[in-house]
Order: C-alpha cells, then structure tokens, then sequence
C-alpha cells in the first residue's frame, strides 16, 4: 500500500514467481527428480483459466480449474519419472514441455495467437481485486493481497508436507531410491505425488499470471523460462521453502 506503481508490480511479479519456484522445491528439492515442464503447467492452466473466466466463471472456481488441470497434465508428463531420473527424466520433461508448448499453447483457439488474450477482470465474492487502474493507481495492492494470500498457503502447505511422513518418503526417495523400496516405500507413488503437487503450484502459478498481465502471451512459458527458474531455485536454496522465496525476489522484473 506505500509502494509506488513500479514497486507494486516487481512485488506481484517475485510473488508470483515465488510460487513457481515452490513447485521447483516439491519436485527437485524434496523429490530429486528434475522437471524443466513447470512453465508448460502454468500456461497450460493460464490460458484454459482466461477462457473459463470468458465464460463467465467466478474468479475463485477459474483459479481452482486451472490447478486441478494442471495437475492432471503434470502427472501425465510424470509418468516417465517412475521408470527414469536425473537427466533422463529431464530431458523426457523437456520433450513433454516443448510439445505442450507447440500443440496446446501454440493453438490460436487457446492463447489467441502472436497477439495473447487478455484475462477479464476479476472479482472476490463481488470484490474488484483487478490489477490494473489509471496512472499511478495502477498494478493495484487489491491483487497484490490475493497473490500474497495464495502464496502463503501454498508455503504453509509444503512446508507442513515436508515435516511430515510424506515429507520423509519423499527425503527417503530423494537420498537412495532402492533403499526407499527395500524400507517398503512405494516410489512410484512418491514421485507422482510430488509431480502432482508440483504442478498444481505450477498452475496456480499460471493463473496468476493470466490475471496480473493486460494480455497473456506464450513467450511467457517458453521452456527457457523453466530452466531459469530450476536455476533461481537452486541458488537461492532448492530444498526449502525459504529458498523459494528467495528465488521469487530474484526473478527478472522482480522486487
């Protein structure tokens, strides 16, 4: 609320991309296994969200539709990391990455073309929390709160993931993946719940940025966006929550 305009948006901006860097702990982090599709997730739910909202769907059932259809897609794509790790699965996710952003954010029905679509403006429970307005009003708290909001219990919740017995198969699975399975772990399972929960921060992601830009374009989800991020989140601390957020004040445009 004291910032000027320029500040509010590198806020809303590392905000958002401390979101995306939390899906970055969950999968590299916690899991071991290196995903370069996060971005494809969130255009994937970014876009579907713009055209739920064109329909008139509430902006809370917008942003719980874009994470759910995002974390369909990411555990389709994290099958692979069931049978495949390190660079392979990296590479698999690349392949995965690249073809989401060629056939599904490439389609002009979808992202609207070169030109991106515009998200119309949303409203919480008949609250205006838009984000843009005249002059020096612009890039307004009002969204900021909501960005914030979202991120602080997507934090909470992996944070309480990580203290807990899921947080331990996951460490478990991370640390030495046969030994996880001679102690019982199912590591299947483990590594599709992470991919799950990844990309649904991921889509979560997605959405808020289709909501925080005057129009969407898929230059924002290309996949050497995603590269940066794992490459953020591991400097600032790949296997904390605080290192995500971290990576969210690194990000470019950020605060």
């Amino acid at each position: 609320f004291t910032f000027d305009a320029s500040l509010r948006q590198a806020l809303i901006v590392s905000l958002i991309a401390a979101v995306v860097s939390l899906s970055v702990v969950v999968v590299t982090g916690y899991v071991g296994q290196i995903s370069l599709a996060q971005l494809a997730f969130a255009g994937t739910a970014g876009f579907v969200a713009i055209a739920l909202a064109d329909r008139g769907w509430p902006f809370p059932l917008v942003v719980v539709a874009g994470v759910l259809l995002a974390t369909v897609v990411g555990v389709m794509v994290g099958l692979p990391a069931t049978r495949v790790r390190g660079m392979s699965l990296a590479v698999a996710t690349m392949a995965a990455a690249v073809a989401i952003e060629a056939l599904v954010l490439g389609s002009s029905a979808l992202s609207g073309g070169p030109g991106g679509r515009a998200a119309p403006r949303p409203y919480l429970f008949g609250i205006d929390v838009g984000i843009s307005a005249p002059g020096a009003d612009n890039f307004r708290p009002e969204f900021g709160l909501v960005a914030l909001a979202l991120l602080a219990v997507a934090a909470v919740a992996v944070a309480n993931l990580r203290r807990n017995t899921t947080g331990l198969r996951w460490l478990a699975v991370r640390a030495n993946e046969r030994a996880a399975a001679a102690a019982g772990i199912d590591v299947a399972r483990v590594k599709l719940g992470a991919f799950a929960l990844s990309s649904a921060l991921a889509g979560l992601a997605g959405v808020l940025m289709a909501f925080a830009t005057s129009t969407l374009s898929t230059t924002s989800f290309m996949v050497i966006g995603a590269l940066v991020a794992v490459a953020l989140t591991y400097l600032a601390g790949i296997s904390s929550v605080s290192g995500a957020l971290l990576a969210g004040g690194l990000a470019q445009a950020g605060i």
